[in-house]
């Protein structure tokens, strides 16, 4: 392979696909190039660099010999796909390196989600069905963030990152020093500096800090931090006493020659009230546990107006069952309740 200092044409498309190199990066590159040689051949497309734009930039200024590697592609279309991959590939990226590398390619999937929605009356400009639009831009973030190893959250959330972060954010999200979550939560509370909701669960005004964002989404939990850590702690506390057996009042007994606890019927003591709201307390605490969890799988687009009444409706349901158990309990032990 012949290195020599090449002349090479640089394509703005091409070369701005890469997230550049930080200034430390940058510099230890420089500095081995510089002592080294430039040992990596440049990929070269038609005279075009695909691979090695910092490589060439230094070797150019250095005056140092390079070698290059044709590569034959169909289109440049196919030249940014093998970027990608090959990035992806041999750089070892962390999820917001990757995920700025994948949203590179953003607009080249929404044209070709486009394309897809044209229809067949010919034409250049889409002609999409109502809700396809939103639809295949879902489907090319899918595709985005499954490309890049994360979710299409994530990708949302460093777009917004990359588009609104200070730079000192962005250093420390490059060197994974902060997470992807928690760069996104710190943004966001500084643009709702001064304003308040209110918590769906205690009622009360509360700045926006004190609101948790879905870590695998973008919005702001409907219910404030100290609300969440109580129904958390409840829900454990509901865990526990289910995986327990309810407590029985026993009586002895003799079984194949043994003695034996057996549960038996409370007797009519106002002092054994206890044990039955005990029972109760564990049943429901259970009932809230497993609801949770059911509720907490909900997704946004899961939550019509329709859909909550549903839910609204057998929560209500369940109360009046409770409640019809106990005007029968009553009425069949012909107690009058004063």
């Amino acid at each position: 392979m012949e290195k020599k200092v090449y002349d090479l044409r640089i394509d703005p498309d091409l070369r701005d696909l890469i997230p550049p190199l930080s200034e430390e990066e940058h510099r230890m590159l420089e500095d081995s190039i510089v002592r080294n040689g430039c040992d990596t051949p440049l990929t070269v497309w038609n005279g075009t660099i695909v691979d090695g734009h910092n490589r060439y930039e230094i070797c150019r200024r250095h005056d140092i010999p390079f070698g290059i590697e044709e590569k034959d592609f169909d289109d440049k279309d196919a030249a940014m796909f093998w970027m990608l991959e090959h990035q992806l590939a041999r750089r070892n990226l962390n999820s917001y390196q990757r995920s700025l590398i994948g949203l590179k390619y953003e607009s080249f999937y929404r044209d070709q989600a486009r394309k897809r929605l044209a229809t067949s009356t010919g034409g250049k400009e889409a002609r999409p069905l109502q809700n396809s639009a939103e639809a295949e831009k879902g489907n090319a973030m899918d595709k985005l963030g499954k490309m890049v190893g994360v979710s299409r959250d994530t990708l949302a959330k460093v777009k917004e990152l990359d588009a609104n972060a200070d730079q000192g954010t962005k250093e420390q999200l490059r060197k994974g020093e902060i997470s992807i979550h928690k760069a996104y939560t710190e943004l966001k509370n500084k643009e709702h500096e001064g304003e308040t909701r209110i918590c769906e669960r205690c009622g009360e005004e509360k700045p926006f800090s004190e609101f948790s964002i879905v870590s695998k989404g973008t919005s702001y939990s409907p219910i404030c931090k100290e609300c969440e850590a109580k129904a958390k702690q409840a829900a454990r506390d509901a865990e526990t006493a289910a995986s327990m057996p309810p407590a029985e009042v026993t009586g002895m007994t003799v079984l194949e020659g043994k003695l034996a606890h057996v549960p038996t019927q409370l007797r009519d003591d106002p002092a054994l009230f206890d044990h039955v709201l005990s029972l109760l307390e564990s049943a429901t605490n259970a009932y809230i546990a497993t609801c949770e969890t059911a509720i907490s799988k909900l997704q946004p687009s899961m939550m019509t107006e329709e859909n909550i009444d549903i839910i609204r409706q057998m929560i209500d349901d369940a109360a009046d069952a409770v409640d019809e158990m106990l005007i029968q309990t009553i009425a069949k032990k012909n107690v009058e309740v004063q």
